[in-house]
């Protein structure tokens, strides 16, 4: 059995030295195809496609070998290049942000905490209809959500993007967790309704472990503060109420925990 489980760790490492290096041919070849780019080589829309496809392929690849850091970096990418309607000659550099902060990973600059620096290190989600200013971006407030409905995920992510806060969203139950842990959000959001677990499952989760124990966690809901529904809600957590008084219900999270 010893022998077997000595193969398997050998396989292990084997696949993960390959994804490694393939990785990095992998962005050795997106930097070529961005001077391209830049060269009128290659047209916008062609260029665009093959950043979102790579970066989903990374994603889904640094999945299957366990890298959790990578797996990160690249749905960040992911989710900045769905919200790019074109690519454009002064978007490059954001692009290029991206590549750097991950061959910077696959150089060892992070593992545990350093992830969380690695990404406050990326561009800001371009958002549509919002413009990022300076004095914004110095708040550097990185917000998770955990919010499957596409629909509510993406009018809240505007919300916020309009306070020039960072905002990713994990959709899952176990993956709001591992990013929650990894990235350290200065706020996390979570949907009641989740996918394996709910959002009262995902505060009380958060609060039983160390590293997350303090962390900033609200809850978004049909129900009122102390309805029946939210018994188990550990106090700390804030409740945004959905409907009408929903941007309200943001301000007074962000102001309870004096998030500026």
């Amino acid at each position: 059995m010893s022998t077997g489980s000595a193969t398997i760790d050998q396989l292990e490492q084997e696949m993960e030295a390959e994804f490694l290096e393939e990785t990095r041919d992998v962005l050795n070849g997106l930097e070529v195809m961005l001077g391209n780019f830049e060269s009128g080589l290659v047209k916008a829309d062609v260029a665009l496609k093959t950043l979102r496809k790579t970066f989903l392929s990374m994603d889904a690849r640094s999945q299957s070998v366990g890298n959790v850091s990578m797996s990160i970096l690249t749905h960040r990418g992911c989710e900045y290049l769905s919200d790019l309607d074109e690519l454009t000659r002064p978007g490059v550099p954001d692009i290029q942000v991206f590549i750097d902060v991950i061959r910077k990973l696959l150089d060892g600059g992070a593992d545990g905490e350093g992830a969380a620096e690695l990404v406050r290190q990326l561009p800001f989600r371009r958002i549509a209809d919002f413009d990022i200013t300076e004095a914004m971006k110095q708040q550097n407030v990185e917000v998770l959500l955990v919010i499957p409905d596409r629909a509510t995920g993406r009018y809240v992510e505007r919300e916020l993007a309009a306070c020039g806060y960072r905002v990713s969203n994990a959709r899952g139950f176990f993956k709001g967790l591992e990013m929650a842990v990894r990235t350290q959000p200065n706020l996390v959001i979570s949907a009641a309704m989740l996918d394996e677990a709910s959002g009262i499952d995902m505060a009380r989760a958060l609060a039983g472990i160390d590293i997350t124990a303090k962390m900033p966690f609200a809850l978004l809901t049909s129900f009122d503060a102390g309805h029946p529904s939210l018994a188990g809600l550990p106090p700390t957590v804030a409740v945004i109420k959905k409907g009408n008084d929903f941007g309200e219900g943001i301000a007074d999270a962000l102001a309870q925990f004096k998030i500026t």
